[in-house]
């Protein structure tokens, strides 16, 4: 008997499929969307409202 161990390379995580890759203009989108509710939290809240 011979046992063979194999290593996972498919992404971890509730979304992630084996084979599956994002729309670059999604993950733009998605990203710019992440940039302006940060800024916004620093403006509206100050340094106190970003949490590190």
């Amino acid at each position: 008997m011979s046992t063979q161990h194999r290593t996972c390379t498919a992404p971890s995580g509730s979304t992630a499929t084996t084979g599956r890759r994002r729309n670059p203009l999604t993950t733009t989108v998605r990203n710019v969307g992440i940039a302006l509710d940060t800024a916004a939290r620093v403006i509206l809240l100050g340094r106190d409202g970003v949490r590190y």
